[in-house]
């Protein structure tokens, strides 16, 4: 059942497909497909403050972002001009999102390489980051599915 899910700290609801065990939200770190307002991998931190699941309405449309980037939480939210961290074209996404499960889950730091920079996150304070591909993907390109 689509809906949505929305996390302490972050204006974004964040849209899904699946359904979400909320009993799992406490335990572990959680990799969740979303698909609005960036379609990609969300990477749930179990030290989030509060978060808010709701099961209901049409998934919207995602943001076009011609890159792929890492969103990690403001006060505005990803948008058109600004959807989050351009990532080199040559990113390994499912292998980021797994890095930063991984961060989350242990409370580490974890460095991204961006387009033009480092993103140094400290995974013992952050709530969530998302991972997205090119959206819509070009021609030809490979998109990761769970």
């Amino acid at each position: 059942m689509a809906g949505y899910i929305q996390i302490e700290g972050d204006p974004t609801k964040w849209w899904f497909e699946q359904s979400i065990d909320v009993g799992e939200l406490a335990e572990q770190s959680l990799s969740i497909q979303v698909h609005a307002p960036l379609a990609g991998t969300l990477v749930l931190s179990p030290k989030a403050g509060s978060v808010l699941v709701v099961e209901q309405g049409s998934v919207p449309s995602a943001l076009n972002n011609v890159k792929p980037v890492i969103y990690v939480p403001t006060p505005g939210g990803p948008s058109a001009g600004s959807p989050g961290h351009e990532l080199p074209s040559s990113a390994n996404l499912s292998n980021l999102a797994g890095q930063l499960e991984t961060a989350l889950r242990a409370g580490s730091r974890q460095s991204v390489a961006l387009s033009s920079g480092t993103l140094v996150l400290n995974g013992a304070t952050l709530a969530f980051v998302v991972v997205a591909p090119p959206h819509p993907p070009a021609v030809g390109d490979s998109v990761p599915h769970d």
